[in-house]
């Protein structure tokens, strides 16, 4: 495979073993955005400093990381706003300017009352939902990149590139290896590393695939720390590139 631009996307942060996940991506010049949960930041600072001063951008993923359909909305709006200023506190600490506002839904779920991950809202009370919780984002100064070479046509056409929080096009299911019940059968390294080897670009799994390029989403779970390096490495191997937008 040719290689090709990517975006290195961490949810969860931050663990105990954050700084090292940090130490392993400054020793490889990768860059990457820790999408992270407000209540772990208060209970561990230290790390976010650390990789705020090392150059990694912090993104918003909610207090408590609560599915957003579930929760009441006036409570997904108070918690992103909470997780904000959380962050804004950390840049501040750090002494470093916040470069950019990005934030992701907890598990995909959009907050759009459908019951599943919130692709697409299936009724008007969905839609106007998903709206004032994008509004809010906005309101707050959240943005998304173009992604102008993101050209899956599932991904465009469900609208994930006209809103406010970021999506992937690539999940690597490192949490399902240690899940009492595996997702799609992944359930050891060797089948994460199959999975990326598939050529299913329009199936969300197009790492293979010269014709787009990709938002990659890892997390920062304490039982996957052994395998964080392995399947960015594995990655790496196929020729992709990271970057920030």
């Amino acid at each position: 495979m040719s290689s090709k631009i990517a975006y290195l996307t961490i949810d969860d942060a931050p663990t105990p073993d954050m700084r090292q996940k940090i130490d392993y991506l400054l020793q490889n010049n990768l860059p990457a955005i820790f999408f992270c949960i407000g209540q772990l930041m208060e209970e561990r600072p230290e790390p976010v400093i650390y990789a705020i001063q090392n150059g990694f951008i912090i993104g918003n993923h909610t207090y408590d990381h609560p599915y957003c359909s579930e929760a009441p909305l006036e409570d997904v709006l108070e918690q992103i706003t909470r997780t904000d200023a959380i962050i804004d506190d950390l840049y501040q600490k750090a002494g470093v300017e916040r470069p950019a506002k990005y934030f992701r839904f907890p598990y995909g779920d959009k907050g759009a009352l459908t019951g599943d991950y919130a692709f697409d809202p299936v009724s008007e009370d969905g839609l106007k939902r998903k709206n004032v919780i994008q509004q809010h984002l906005r309101d707050l100064g959240y943005t998304q990149p173009e992604f102008e070479n993101v050209t899956y046509k599932y991904y465009r056409d469900h609208g994930f590139l006209d809103d406010v929080d970021w999506y992937w096009t690539y999940d690597t299911l490192d949490w399902s290896v240690f899940a009492d019940t595996p997702l799609h059968g992944i359930d050891s390294l060797e089948a994460a590393y199959a999975r990326m080897d598939e050529e299913l670009p329009e199936e969300g799994r197009g790492l293979n695939f010269a014709g787009s390029e990709d938002i990659v989403l890892i997390h920062d779970h304490e039982e996957s720390t052994s395998i964080f390096p392995l399947l960015i490495n594995y990655m790496i191997e196929k020729g992709l590139q990271f970057k920030l937008p």
